[in-house]
């Protein structure tokens, strides 16, 4: 008989190209490949149709959900818990009850330690706490790292984060977050979080197929353009407006020699702002003042975690194709828990400017080659890196040669001018 385990998160990995999702979309496939039956359980998002996974999707579990939000907004003004509060809690709980039963095992990502649905991360500790099944709390992020909400802790509901039981055990990405876990005051401080990395699959990153080739010429990009890839979610933490400085200074150094192009993969953050605008509309508003509207392409619309077909037709691309048609990868975060970029990027062959923070120095120490630079490092300074590296590699600037003359399309349509 096979192992059941649960996978419960917010949404599932149909429904976002985000670093939680991808991490999950792997922990099934790979746990249903090795003989595990899997009962995958989510708020929104789906489509993973893999033998020996079983869909359970629980909208009261969604951020999203009216009946969440309305509650969230309530608790967060009163800090306090109300009578609507409580029968969602139940309704959730009575709902995985259903869904978990029979389990040993069930893996949580991110709802016992971020504020999204303080209803759902309630309705599984008291599960936690009542049942015999073996929790498994993955801490990608945790809200009590956050500045934004210091004034809030030690106080209903963030009294429910971080919460701990003989059958719980916590799983962290890297060991800077599992120091920071140690380092909490009670009662959120981890002491034994166990740290078990994220991955990638090497072979989705080494090709270009014709696939690959139809994003290319969906995006209108060609092969002597210099692409620049930010594989990021679209919210301020990453840092996105400095990419753009850095491509509008890159456009300045290069000149004619080459067309550049920067790539912004992740969705916007609707609720995420800067400077009392929506985040999204703030960085159009950059890419509109400094002219880089040839330059700068958000393809979110395009891509997903892997490629989605209708019928003969593809939809969707996969990260790994916007890796494989990239020639550098640009992470700016300014916070971030594991670092997936980094390693897809490294995975894929391709060239790394990041940021100096504490995730991305532990993958560098891990023999991860990247170029890092200070936050507060000037945009100008950190494109002429980025140029000098541009002027010294020989073996793509060879490559974009060869391609830019010898490419068969190119023969051909130079061919059919004489026809």
């Amino acid at each position: 008989m096979a192992k059941r385990v649960g996978i419960l998160h917010y949404t599932g990995p149909g429904k976002a190209v985000g670093g939680v999702e991808i991490v999950i979309d792997y922990h099934t496939r790979y746990l249903a490949q090795a003989g595990y039956e899997i009962d995958l359980v989510f708020g929104d998002g789906s489509g993973m149709k893999h033998p020996n996974v079983v869909e359970h999707e629980i909208p009261l579990i969604s951020p999203t959900n009216e009946r969440v939000l309305e509650v969230q907004k309530e608790i967060l003004s009163k800090r306090e818990e109300s009578e609507r509060f409580s029968r969602l809690k139940q309704e959730i709980k009575q709902e995985l009850t259903e869904v978990l039963a029979g389990l040993g095992n069930c893996i949580i990502h991110n709802i016992p330690s971020m504020p999204f649905n303080f209803a759902a991360t309630a309705a599984i500790n008291e599960l936690a706490d009542q049942s015999k099944m073996k929790t498994i709390y993955w801490v990608h992020d945790s809200a009590i790292l956050r500045d934004e909400w210091k004034s809030y802790l030690g106080r209903f509901p963030f009294n429910l984060l971080h919460h701990r039981n003989p059958r719980t055990t916590y799983v962290v990405p890297t060991h800077f977050r599992a120091r920071q876990l140690r380092q909490l005051s009670e009662p959120y401080k981890i002491d034994n979080a166990v740290v078990i990395p994220n991955g990638v699959n090497i072979e989705e990153y080494i090709k270009i197929d014709e696939t690959t080739k139809k994003l290319m010429k969906r995006l209108g990009l060609q092969f002597d353009h210099y692409i620049i890839l930010l594989p990021v979610r679209v919210t301020p933490r990453k840092n996105i407006e400095l990419a753009l400085q850095v491509v509008d200074e890159l456009k300045h150094l290069v000149g004619a020699a080459r067309e550049m192009k920067l790539l912004v993969t992740g969705p916007p953050d609707h609720v995420a702002t800067e400077t009392g605008t929506e985040y999204f509309d703030y960085l159009q508003d950059i890419v509109e003042k400094r002219g880089l509207q040839d330059n700068v392409i958000f393809c979110y619309k395009l891509i997903n975690h892997t490629r989605e077909f209708e019928g003969d037709e593809i939809r969707r691309w996969s990260t790994a194709d916007v890796y494989n048609i990239a020639d550098l990868v640009f992470v700016p975060s300014r916070e971030e828990g594991f670092g997936l970029p980094i390693i897809e990027a490294g995975a894929s062959r391709k060239p790394i400017f990041c940021s100096r923070i504490p995730p991305f120095q532990e993958l560098a120490r891990d023999n991860i080659e990247c170029d890092m630079f200070d936050l507060n490092e000037e945009p100008k300074s950190i494109a002429f890196r980025i140029y000098r590296a541009f002027l010294h590699d020989k073996v793509e600037s060879n490559y974009h040669n060869i391609v830019k003359r010898f490419d068969w399309e190119r023969v051909v349509a130079k061919l059919i001018t004489l026809l």
